[in-house]
């Protein structure tokens, strides 16, 4: 006999109230394994040492702004 059976089998023995209870108990559990699950990222995090420290961002974005003012004025 599964597991899935063995359960379904004592929740049958349960009273009404008992199982309403039992179906909330495990619908709460659910939600907040999946709100946990779906919790976004931090950025920083996922980042985090894919950069060296002494990368200097600002200068890469002016260059790469540069970069599409030139092409948008040879358009």
């Amino acid at each position: 006999m599964d597991v899935l059976e063995q359960v379904t089998q004592m929740a049958d023995q349960l009273s009404p109230p008992e199982q309403l209870q039992l179906v909330e108990h495990i619908a709460k559990h659910l939600q907040t394994r999946t709100l946990k699950a779906k919790k976004p990222q931090s950025l920083r995090g996922i980042w985090k040492d894919k950069f060296s420290e002494d990368a200097d961002i600002d200068t890469a974005l002016r260059e790469i702004r540069g970069e599409w003012l030139k092409e948008l004025d040879e358009l």
